[in-house]
């Protein structure tokens, strides 16, 4: 390894421990906030370094931008009397402990992770051939999206019924079924950054979809894809946007669309002789594309639902 990488891998190393800092230790909201989205970037980069493109575009759009929208709405939505969490004496201790907590987990979790990587990484070459030899059969010719559709669909499914579950939850504890908009944003925003966040939705558009179709050949999917345009829809309404008559209309059954047409294709299988969730190498390609569209539609509405989520919950003011 030359110097330059090596210089970046430690840059890159001491970006995740500053960023972890920044988003552990201050005391207001909207700083933790603020750290825990320059945490996501970072740790999007350490993955592009580590050439995982399609861990570092969900890390990007999930733990970057969607978990992070959800924590910036929770510090602007809160209370200004709760912006310090240890304003005592007392709060300082317990914040001590949860730190000192906070560090052996962390601890804890390296280790593990370390043992589990040095368990796994001898197999890697030995599991390459065999996934290379069965790719003909699965129609796609990337290898995430042949072990996420084909390999292990089973387990895919497993994950969207899981968001589909957190959607309904939503619906049952939100106010108005969980698509009730509030009349945001809570500060007036400058016409500067309404304009820039509506002329940056239809970029957000042609990026999710330009995911969603390439995802058969390169890094990209129905994940990554659906991450970015529920990126576009909560931009839209914190701009100010209204889309209370469209999240009224489509989003129940756009939730539920993606687990059920995947579902339907699966037995698609047993009928035509083939197991389950397996397809015909003929027409397996086609078969996963229109999977990965519902699964779209039905992840989008997923996870803004979770988004919708944090307003008013039960019709709390």
């Amino acid at each position: 390894m030359t110097d330059g990488p090596a210089l970046i891998d430690l840059a890159l190393g001491l970006g995740v421990l500053a960023a972890a800092g920044c988003a552990l230790l201050p005391r207001t909201r909207f700083a933790l906030a603020t750290g825990f989205l320059v945490l996501g970037v970072v740790i999007s980069l350490v993955w592009l370094r580590l050439g995982s493109v399609d861990v570092a575009l969900a890390e990007a759009a999930l733990g970057g931008g969607i978990l992070g929208a959800v924590l910036v709405w929770l510090a602007v939505r809160s209370r200004p009397g709760a912006a310090s969490d240890a304003s005592d004496s007392r709060g300082r201790a317990d914040g001590r402990v949860r730190t000192g907590l906070g560090v052996l987990v962390g601890v804890v979790l390296s280790v593990l992770g370390a043992l589990v990587w040095a368990r796994i990484y001898p197999q890697i070459a030995r599991w390459q051939d065999p996934v290379a030899q069965q790719m003909p059969d699965t129609g796609v010719d990337h290898g995430v999206t042949a072990v996420l559709l084909a390999f292990r669909a089973y387990d895919t499914l497993l994950e969207t019924a899981v968001l589909l579950m957190a959607g309904v939850a939503v619906m049952a504890v939100g106010r108005d079924g969980g698509l009730h908009q509030a009349r945001i944003p809570v500060h007036p925003l400058s016409s500067t950054l309404v304009t820039m966040a509506r002329v940056g939705a239809p970029v957000l558009l042609l990026a999710g979809l330009w995911l969603l179709f390439a995802g058969s050949s390169e890094s990209g999917g129905a994940f990554q894809s659906g991450s970015v345009l529920c990126a576009m829809l909560i931009l839209l309404r914190v701009a100010g946007v209204p889309l209370t008559v469209t999240t009224r209309r489509w989003m129940r059954p756009a939730l539920a669309v993606g687990v059920v047409v995947f579902i339907l294709a699966g037995l698609v299988g047993p009928v035509t002789g083939q197991p389950w969730l397996a397809w015909d190498p003929q027409w397996a390609g086609t078969a996963i594309l229109v999977v990965e569209v519902f699964l779209t539609v039905g992840i989008t509405a997923g996870l803004y639902m979770v988004y919708l989520g944090l307003d008013n919950p039960q019709g709390a003011p």
